[in-house]
């Protein structure tokens, strides 16, 4: 018998591509699912402090129509403590990793039933959501035709009101703001 000389590199030649394309396989989903937890347990972190620090409905309506003088969305002390809990350990988000893409910008904090239902006696949801732009690490799902291989990762977290944002250190007990003025005065201490 003959010995057959270049036959396993021929197999190999065949098999090589496809053993890249399932070893990439695994490891992309499993980055994806580490990902999207991270994204689950920052909107689950965001929403229980939402519940005890629920911001007013008028300066959630700020952020897409802000005012002259206006310090910023994550300057209400309410909506601050939301975005340090959805922040608070999740290594995603922490300015180095996913090209630095800036969590805030993709949190959206609303009330479903509407804003008149941020009271005791309703104890209406609030939610919180976060749709993020997760780029993948391997070129896989950009050769299957993903634009850009990223993926955005939606995840929305309910919770029934618990409090009404109470803070004992302002003298009028207040520790969320309605609108400017109101958060001018809560900075002022009045």
């Amino acid at each position: 018998m003959k010995p057959k000389s270049g036959q396993s590199i021929v197999e190999m030649a065949l098999l090589l591509p496809v053993m890249l394309i399932v070893l990439f396989g695994i490891i992309e989903f499993g980055y994806l699912i580490f990902a999207y937890s991270m994204v689950s347990q920052a909107a689950r972190n965001g929403a229980e402090v939402a519940a005890q620090l629920p911001p007013h409905q008028t300066w959630l309506d700020l952020r897409n129509n802000p005012p002259s003088g206006y310090p910023g969305f994550t300057a209400d002390a309410c909506v601050r403590g939301i975005i340090e809990a959805i922040r608070s350990d999740v290594v995603l988000f922490d300015g180095s990793a996913n090209e630095g893409r800036a969590i805030e910008n993709f949190v959206i904090i609303r009330y479903p039933n509407g804003g008149q239902t941020r009271n005791l006696s309703d104890r209406g949801p609030i939610e919180i959501e976060i749709n993020y732009p997760v780029r993948t690490i391997t070129p896989l799902f950009e050769l299957i035709g993903i634009r850009n291989g990223t993926i955005n990762l939606r995840v929305v977290q309910r919770r029934s009101l618990e409090n009404l944002g109470v803070d004992p250190t302002n003298p009028r007990g207040v520790a969320c703001a309605r609108d400017v003025a109101d958060w001018r005065d809560l900075q002022q201490g009045r």
